[in-house]
């Protein structure tokens, strides 16, 4: 029972950390590759002749946003059932361990924090203000859109960080959760099987 509930857990929490990950790692492939193409969309053709390196960020961003909407729900489900997860792992162990049960507890209410602040808060926040600057720039006003171009990177920063929050507390959730393996294992236990108390290592014939 202990294995399939570690089994479980690694599983969840593995995709979870991949997924939080993703969005990062599509905007770092993404963006610096924009600088250098002549990318184009329509209805934004005034703005990126007006300002082309802001024109082929912004075409970039409508390109990176589409993974970001695909994690987060995926996020929002795997959140939970990774706790469940620890929660079994912890039910299963006993008491043993208590000092990693505890950060780990810490590690995994961080992340699902972040993760609920970034979906309900600082996205929402950012796609607000990223809406503004797209439909300024959409109407081929580049020096509204430009005045309005701090207020999304600050909120960008923001968002930023909420997320990157995440990702740290996850890594530390998996970090200390293989160094509790190490120190027995989520149950506290120490190597493999004991021997019953009884049973002798060789017998003298």
């Amino acid at each position: 029972m202990q294995r399939i509930f570690d089994a479980f857990f690694w599983t969840l929490v593995a995709l979870w950390f991949a997924l939080a990950v993703s969005g990062g790692i599509a905007a770092m492939a993404i963006f610096p590759a924009a600088r250098g193409l002549p990318l184009s969309l329509e209805g934004y053709e005034g703005f990126i002749a007006a300002q082309p390196e802001e024109g082929r960020m912004l075409v970039a961003g409508f390109l990176a946003e589409r993974v970001f909407a695909i994690t987060e729900g995926a996020r929002l489900v795997l959140a939970p059932l990774t706790v469940c997860a620890l929660l079994a792992q912890f039910a299963v162990a006993g008491r043993g361990g208590s000092s990693f049960q505890r950060s780990r507890l810490l590690a995994i209410a961080v992340a699902s924090v972040a993760l609920l602040s970034g979906v309900f808060w600082s996205m929402p926040g950012f796609t607000a203000k990223d809406a503004e600057y797209r439909a300024a720039a959409r109407t081929g006003n580049a020096e509204a859109a430009l005045a309005i171009k701090p207020d999304v990177d600050a909120a960008h920063e923001r968002a930023s960080r909420v997320a990157g929050a995440e990702c740290m507390a996850l890594l530390a959730l998996i970090v200390l959760s293989s160094a509790s393996i190490g120190r027995g294992g989520a149950g506290g236990r120490r190597g493999g099987f004991a021997p019953p108390s009884g049973s002798r290592s060789s017998r003298r014939g």
